[in-house]
């Protein structure tokens, strides 16, 4: 079998899925949106006043950094924050989003000092949407740099080799996050929301029904292994 033809294999599966959650604010002692080691969270929806009045920190013990332009979802879009993490807010608002464990999501926190991100050969860079604008720029070996935005509310993506050096144009105690993933793999969450791994990479997908005739993905894994591999299935409570 060729290495572009994907090759779906799809494994039914009956059990609880994580289901989305939603957070209401502000932040308390008690109510706090956190996100644990080895798990990311992706947010679908955001209701509140979020202007001067958002913080996240990042790491085990992370400082909380304002993010005052920070903005509402868009379009359909979502963000995401792997963790360790934390996202604080002393107004009242409405986050709802999903958990994903042993992700392969990674936060970068952006100052105003620029830092870079080399991608690979042949690897695919995808960034969530961004909940502030950020200043970028992105180059090849052996030419210069490209400067451009990344535009709130609008993902992206870049295919190396190259590098991508960012900074927020902010000083401390104020800064933006970016989160991404490198498309070596995929998934979805619940309600079919997807993530592709890069082409010609063979697919498995985990499917869910409660009737045992309509069937929706629950998880997708890409790999570009050799097609003949052995997969198995752990369920566990």
């Amino acid at each position: 079998m060729k290495s572009s033809t994907a090759l779906a294999v799809f494994i039914v599966l009956v059990s609880a899925l994580a289901q989305g959650e939603t957070f209401i604010g502000p932040t308390t002692a008690t109510n706090r949106l956190l996100v644990p080691s080895n798990s990311a969270i992706i947010i679908t929806a955001t209701f509140g006043d979020f202007t001067n009045s958002t913080q996240v920190a990042l790491g085990e013990d992370g400082f909380p950094f304002s993010q005052n332009y920070f903005a509402p979802l868009e379009n359909g879009s979502s963000y995401a924050l792997a963790g360790p993490a934390e996202l604080i807010f002393s107004n009242v608002v409405l986050i709802s989003y999903y958990q994903v464990t042993n992700s392969a999501i990674r936060t970068q926190f952006i100052a105003n000092d620029p830092i870079v991100i080399p991608i690979a050969s042949n690897k695919t860079m995808r960034l969530f949407a961004v909940p502030a604008p950020v200043n970028a720029a992105f180059s090849r070996p052996g030419s210069g740099f490209v400067s451009f935005t990344l535009e709130l509310n609008r993902p992206a993506e870049f295919t190396g080799p190259g590098s991508l050096a960012l900074s927020s144009g902010m000083f401390f105690p104020y800064s933006k996050f970016i989160s991404y993933f490198i498309a070596e793999g995929g998934f979805t969450v619940p309600s079919q929301r997807a993530i592709a791994g890069p082409t010609g990479s063979y697919a498995i997908t985990v499917e869910k029904s409660f009737d045992l005739n309509t069937w929706s993905p629950a998880l997708l894994a890409n790999t570009s292994d050799a097609n003949k591999a052995f997969y198995r299935l752990r369920i566990q409570h």
